[in-house]
């Protein structure tokens, strides 16, 4: 097994959870952002954040620049629909930050239940307001749960063994070359 590190933000639980159920697959400590240093020799960094204005929130925003020459894993929560225009935009604001020659493996998103405060101004929004149109807030409701935990879970196996395979491959063109 590669050598990991799993580094999250979190506000209301939500990115922690998905954190956690990544790094037991890993067999690793999950880490708070407050808390994490970059860690020599960490091969593969899962890095999980809330989004905040259509990016990582803030505390993300400052540490994912300090990561250099790693695999990278970029995991988001949000409350809007998965797969949303939204969503994929904060994962390639995310890789933008990345410090230099850093390669990304995978991205894994999950809706994550907002606050009760944040619903409320929900519902109190006018109709044409882009948030409210677009509702996910409201599909976010008991997000993560236990089927979102367990695709984090295996979601970070797979990544595991793609990066096996990538080692794998590399190892066969430099015995081609050599």
């Amino acid at each position: 097994m590669h050598q990991w590190q799993v580094v999250y933000s979190s506000v209301t639980g939500n990115t922690r959870q998905i954190a956690e159920a990544m790094a037991a697959a890993v067999e690793v400590a999950p880490e708070s952002v407050e808390e994490a240093a970059v860690r020599d020799g960490a091969e593969i960094v899962a890095v999980g954040y809330w989004l905040w204005r259509g990016g990582p929130d803030p505390k993300m925003a400052a540490f994912l620049p300090k990561l250099h020459d790693v695999d990278v894993i970029l995991f988001e929560t949000h409350a809007a629909d998965n797969r949303s225009e939204h969503a994929v935009t904060a994962f390639a604001r995310a890789a933008y930050l990345l410090g230099s020659n850093c390669r990304i493996l995978g991205t894994f998103e999950c809706q994550g239940q907002v606050s009760a405060a944040i619903r409320a101004k929900h519902e109190k929004m006018a109709a044409d307001d882009p948030h409210a149109k677009a509702g996910g807030w409201k599909t976010s409701i008991g997000h993560p749960d236990g089927e979102d935990l367990a695709a984090a879970a295996a979601f970070a196996r797979k990544m595991e063994e793609k990066r096996e395979r990538l080692d794998q491959f590399a190892a066969r063109m430099a015995a081609k070359q050599g």
